[in-house]
């Protein structure tokens, strides 16, 4: 994930922990950046996927929604729409945001 879309990934997650202190732990990262070849082979084995969204967010509604964040003219990689894919297949929501606005509409549609 680039820097920017790093820091659109602070920025919503510190808005929702901010604003809604009663659903904190229900948003959460999904650690998919290892630091190093050596890192990211320990944490293949202890389970994470390439392509796995950037967030999860616990709906109120009782389903998990996932939460990739693009920035720009950044765009899917391969793993990442395979992984979209498996959320359609599994009726389970997927939604690619791009901005913060998306954001904060995205989450308040679920509460």
């Amino acid at each position: 994930m680039g820097s920017s879309e790093s820091a659109l990934q602070a920025k919503c997650f510190q808005w929702h922990w901010n604003n809604y202190p009663e659903q904190r732990m229900q948003l959460f990262m999904i650690h998919n950046n290892p630091r190093n070849a050596i890192d990211g082979n320990r944490l293949k084995s202890m389970g994470m996927v390439a392509g796995v969204s950037d967030l999860c967010y616990l709906t109120e509604q009782g389903k998990p929604i996932f939460i990739e964040l693009k920035v720009g003219s950044n765009t899917q990689s391969e793993a990442q729409i395979k992984f979209e894919q498996v959320c359609s297949d599994l009726q389970i929501g997927y939604y690619v945001i791009k901005n913060f606005k998306d954001f904060c509409n995205l989450l308040e549609s679920f509460m």
